[in-house]
């Protein structure tokens, strides 16, 4: 029997974009409990990859006005998620932190989601968790260590 490379990439295609809908019914539960949209947990992913990001950066990242990213700070910082600081050499420059409530109920509600999520790969031996993982970064380009690295270092 002659392999059919089109339809089976057709159908992994297919099962990515079902586990894709799986881990974000899961992310938006997360986001529900928080009281936060995506966009404004996006917001909080970019500024915990990136902690001397500008509004403007921020704003161009996510493709929207300044004004917009100004409005989704605004709501981060109303919820007790962010703070502002001013540079004390330059009083012009906001710096984008995060509060402890933040810290604590991000760390929280990540650990009690991505234990859900684990679920997902159960089906799977650690010897074909590593093969997918491995498959995976080889897929989209990444080495699969530097991949390990920079996940521990992401918000959710």
């Amino acid at each position: 029997m002659a392999l059919n490379r089109k339809k089976i990439i057709e159908n992994i295609i297919e099962k990515i974009y079902s586990l894709r809908h799986k881990i974000m019914s899961e992310l938006h539960a997360m986001f529900k409990e928080m009281g936060i949209t995506h966009t404004q947990m996006m917001v909080l992913r970019i500024i915990k990859n990136n902690e001397n990001m500008h509004l403007k950066e921020i704003a161009a990242i996510l493709g929207i006005s300044s004004s917009a990213a100004t409005q989704i700070v605004n709501g981060l910082v109303k919820k007790g998620y962010l703070m502002r600081k001013r540079n004390q050499l330059d009083r012009r420059i906001l710096k984008l932190t995060f509060t402890d409530k933040a810290l604590a109920q991000i760390a929280s509600i990540k650990s009690k989601s991505f234990s859900d999520l684990y679920a997902l790969f159960d089906a799977l031996s650690d010897t074909e968790l590593i093969q997918y993982w491995e498959l995976n970064a080889k897929i989209t380009g990444d080495n699969p260590e530097e991949t390990l690295v920079r996940k521990d270092k992401d918000l959710c």
